[in-house]
């Protein structure tokens, strides 16, 4: 199975189907399983999601900023990217409503 590294930090992310443009092949969005193209995700902190689960409420942008400063060894070992968008979405959802 051909696979593409999408970063320095993760591991290389299965190819769904290749195509001639190295930015529209596409993967599943190693965050939130979304199939999308190379081209369409993002990274912040070596962590890549996609436009799914990347800008929304509890995505991977709120949750990696949340995390870096409030839980930093979870941060540094990348626990949170781990549990996944999901888990990560309900927490933030947990923690958006106590503030109410």
């Amino acid at each position: 199975m051909k696979k593409v590294l999408i970063s320095l930090s993760q591991p290389p992310v299965p190819v769904v189907m290749d195509a001639d443009d190295p930015m529209d092949v596409l993967i599943q969005c190693p965050y939130c399983g979304t199939l999308t193209t190379v081209g369409n995700t993002r990274m912040i902190s070596g962590f890549v999601g996609c436009d799914h689960c990347y800008f929304v409420p509890g995505g991977l942008l709120e949750t990696t900023l949340f995390v870096r400063e409030h839980e930093y060894e979870n941060y540094r070992e990348g626990k949170f990217y781990k549990d996944g968008f999901f888990t990560n979405k309900r927490k933030a959802e947990i923690r958006n409503d106590s503030k109410d």
